[in-house]
Parts: structure tokens; sequence; C-alpha cells
């Protein structure tokens, strides 16, 4: 259970709309910038540069999708008004199907699964874990030097199933995630090129895996970092209640 004052309640509500002001320029001005581009230049423009125009704005357009969904669904739970949808889902299937999507809009990295053998069902909300898996790949991919290796593993412990998202990034320091996000989310005006928005996308995770009774850290790998989560074998409620007072 987390207590928290109203005033440190809005002290987090600002920086995460600091955040958020900051991750939605991008794919604004990639948008405006590809429009303006093909409005101003369209004669003169080759079939091949138009088609990838469009594809660049198309893409933009999925990540504010991506964006205002996580983002609904995070104020949603902690208002009490979301409600997961629990299934027993196959995680390993779950994970490949996100790994599928992310190598094809990643070409610049080489995803590797390692998936433990026990590797099994779970109780999840698959439309929120499938956002969580979205929102660490993306991060690993916008972090690590073109042409790394992203890992995703697995460990069964017979009581939980821990993932793993492994890059060889040096976005963040091991720890705590609450205080990581922090951390990061009041860093985004000095935050390097391409690592604007981690810290929300790590905090929309972290609520998302608290909402499903498991935990999430971040911690220091060999030649990056790794954050971590976990899911309960069996179903459980959320460990997590907000209480302002």
């Amino acid at each position: 259970m987390v207590i928290m004052s109203y005033e440190e309640t809005n002290r987090i509500n600002n920086v995460l709309i600091s955040a958020v002001s900051h991750e939605l320029r991008t794919p604004i001005a990639a948008i405006k910038g590809y429009s303006t581009m093909l409005l101003d230049y369209f004669p003169e423009l080759t079939v091949k540069e138009t088609k990838e125009y469009i594809q660049s704005i198309d893409n933009a357009t999925d990540r504010l999708t991506r964006l205002v969904e996580n983002l609904l669904d995070t104020s949603r739970l902690e208002a009490g008004l979301l409600k997961l949808e629990k299934t027993k889902v196959n995680i390993a299937s779950l994970i490949k199907a996100a790994v599928k999507e992310a190598e094809t809009s990643d070409k610049h990295h080489k995803i590797i699964t390692v998936l433990d053998n026990n590797t099994t069902m779970v109780y999840i909300d698959p439309k929120l874990i499938r956002q969580v898996l979205d929102n660490l790949l993306e991060n690993a991919a916008k972090c690590s030097p073109k042409g790394t290796e992203i890992l995703i593993s697995t460990n069964n412990n017979g009581q939980e199933l821990k993932i793993s998202v492994t890059d060889h990034g040096t976005w963040t320091p091991a720890g705590d995630l609450n205080s990581i996000c922090e951390h990061m989310n009041g860093s985004e005006e000095k935050a390097s090129p391409g690592t604007n928005g981690i810290g929300l996308r790590l905090y929309i995770c972290q609520r998302l895996i608290a909402a499903h009774g498991g935990r999430m850290r971040a911690e220091a790998a060999d030649k990056g970092n790794a954050v971590q989560f976990t899911l309960p074998l069996t179903p459980v409620k959320s460990k997590e209640k907000l209480i302002y007072v």
C-alpha cells in the first residue's frame, strides 16, 4: 500500500505532464514535417519518396495512438476505473507476437528470445501486458546503439514468471522503478537524442505490472541495462492502492 499526500501527487503529475509533452513532440513534428513536404513538393516527388513520407506519417500516428492508449489506461488504473480483463494466456505466444512486431518496425537491432522451458500459461490482461512488452522493447531499441542485440528472456521459479528485456544502452541506473522514473522524467530536458519518453514508458509499465500483482525493477547487465518484471502464476488482486491524505 502506498500513501501519498496531495502535494506529492501533484508534484508527480507535473513531472509526468512534462514528460508527456516531450513524448508528443516527436510524432507531431514528424506528421507536420512530412505533411508539409507532401503539400509543398508533391509534383516533384517520386513515387518512392511519396510512399516513404506517407509511411512515416503512418508510423508517427501509430506512436501517438499507443501513447494515448497507455496514458488513458494508466489514468483509469490510478483512479480505480480500469477493470483488468484477465484470462489464461500463453505468455510465450504473447512475447513472440510483440517481438515480431518490434522487428518489423526496428531494422537496426537483432532481437533474441530465450524462453524458459517452463514458460507457461498466466492469468493476465493480454492487452495491457502486450503494452508493457511493446514499451520495453521500444525503450531498448531507442537507447541501444545500432547493430546491437536486444534480449528478451523468461524464468519460471514455480511461483512467478520473471520476464527480462536487456539492451546495450546506458539510459538508467539500477534500482527501484519509482525513483528511476521520477529521475528520468525530471531529466527530459537534458535527455540525449532518442531517449525522450523512456521514464514515461517505464512509469506506465510499472503501474500496469503492479495492477497484476507483479513487481518491476531495473538492473545493470553485462553490457547495458535490464528491466525485469514478474507475473504471478496464480490469479491475484493488485497489491498497490493509492491513498490520498
